[in-house]
């Protein structure tokens, strides 16, 4: 192979087994098999004591120089064991794993330190885990400190940081390194949104350098502004390797309980024809109690949301730009006049993308005594970019926007996952009008 062509990454069937003891490690006959395999060095042998877990099913990738790669799935896919077999640190059942070129990978944050160490200490030991001579990390040590950001705590034991701090310092540590080959794994999901931004403005400039950038995320925006290439993983099987918006629109579609072929065979139904009764008595046995799971709950409790049903099922995930009847049931346990109901999308970082509001549209709710019921429907079109959105349901008395008092709120109640193409640019679409275009040239003319 000619030199200049060499991949940076290149795996060929390369799987990962887990032997799982049937009669587990905690009893004596278990442990005494688990220990006598290791010290005769076999590895992935198929034993009856044993039951295997295919982790990664057998698989080729190809990166070559240059490439900015994001490996996605649902949990449990086998992203970070590919990560691991590419790093070094997980040994691969089968198959081969070749690197091209220097490596850092950031994949369990802080696992290079020593916790006994300051920070400051840290940096020289972690920095030289990674190939940094001790007069190169002299030379970049104002940097590293400047990039870490974590004042007086660089010179404390690492075990009194918290978990955003030792990002800060474990990443601070990478820019230093510059290497040919940058792996991360989830890392950026831990920290400040500030330290995220200059985190991801430093991989923009680090990409653009034709470095090879290999990572884990959820956060389907920040791999599309990263990214061109998208790997997707399901139970261990490499179902896609495509451009990074195909691979992130699949991954919102496996999160979807239903599969896409459904709607299309709907739709050949419905062209076939059919009674029309029965299309109307199928889609009023169409809602879907919403199933609630919050950590956080709100509100004086005077009001209280008891249930919520969606048509059709949220829980099957939704296309861009479809509608979406919602109905939400409230009961009075006090009496409380002229109360707004909210329904809105959060994104993984908690920024409020939209949705409805009655306080915005000039409706009210009041209940008149302890024990009554009120339901509220409305449909709300899903004008959304493509990701996974957080659902925040809420009843409060709002006097203006900035002046209201909770009744009763649900945050990050339900998960949306909504698949499809892009449908503006931006966060989100803003009304246009009087969109003229003017052509100003003339063409020349003979005379006058």
């Amino acid at each position: 192979m000619d030199t200049a062509n060499r991949p940076a990454i290149h795996l060929e069937n390369v799987s990962k087994v887990y032997r799982m003891p049937v009669l587990g490690r905690d009893t004596f006959l278990g442990s005494w098999v688990v220990m006598w395999d290791a010290l005769m060095g076999r590895y992935g042998v198929r034993h009856g004591r044993f039951r295997h877990f295919e982790a990664l099913k057998p698989l080729d990738i190809t990166i070559h120089p240059g490439e900015s790669v994001a490996i996605v799935g649902r949990n449990g896919s086998g992203k970070s064991t590919l990560l691991q077999v590419i790093a070094g640190t997980l040994r691969a059942s089968t198959g081969e794993v070749a690197v091209r070129g220097s490596m850092s990978a950031l994949l369990q944050l802080g696992s290079g330190f020593n916790p006994d160490f300051t920070g400051r200490e840290n940096i020289y030991l972690n920095g030289a885990m990674l190939g940094l001579s001790r007069s190169r990390i002299e030379e970049k040590l104002d940097d590293i400190l400047s990039f870490a950001d974590i004042g007086d705590f660089v010179n404390q034991p690492v075990r009194t940081y918290s978990t955003g701090m030792r990002l800060r310092l474990a990443f601070a540590v990478i820019t230093a390194v510059d290497p040919d080959i940058l792996i991360i794994d989830e890392a950026l999901s831990v920290g400040d949104a500030f330290f995220q931004s200059r985190c991801v403005r430093w991989l923009e400039e680090y990409v653009s350098r034709d470095k090879t950038f290999l990572c884990v995320s959820h956060d389907m925006f920040m791999i599309k502004r990263l990214c061109q290439r998208g790997i997707v993983l399901d139970e261990g099987n490499m179902v896609c390797d495509a451009d990074v918006s195909e691979a992130a629109n699949l991954y919102y579609r496996l999160h979807r309980k239903k599969p896409v072929i459904n709607r299309a065979i709907n739709e050949e139904e419905k062209k076939a024809g059919g009674d029309s009764k029965a299309d109307s008595a199928s889609r009023e046995e169409a809602w879907k109690l919403l199933l609630l799971d919050f950590k956080e709950r709100t509100g004086d409790g005077r009001v209280t949301i008891e249930s919520v049903r969606t048509r059709p099922d949220i829980e099957g995930g939704a296309g861009v730009g479809d509608w979406l009847e919602v109905e939400v049931e409230v009961l009075a346990h006090e009496v409380v006049e002229d109360f707004q109901l909210g329904f809105g999308f959060r994104d993984r970082s908690g920024q409020l993308i939209g949705g409805y509001h009655s306080f915005f549209t000039g409706e009210s709710i009041s209940v008149t005594r302890p024990g009554d019921r009120r339901t509220m429907r409305f449909e709300i079109r899903l004008d959304l970019r493509p990701q996974l959105y957080l659902l925040v349901i809420g009843l409060a008395i709002n006097h203006t926007t900035d002046d209201w008092y909770d009744l009763d709120c649900l945050w990050d109640c339900a998960k949306l996952a909504v698949s499809g193409p892009e449908p503006f640019w931006g966060l989100t679409p803003l009304p246009v009008r009087n969109c003229v275009i003017e052509n100003l040239s003339t063409s020349p003319q003979d005379g006058p």
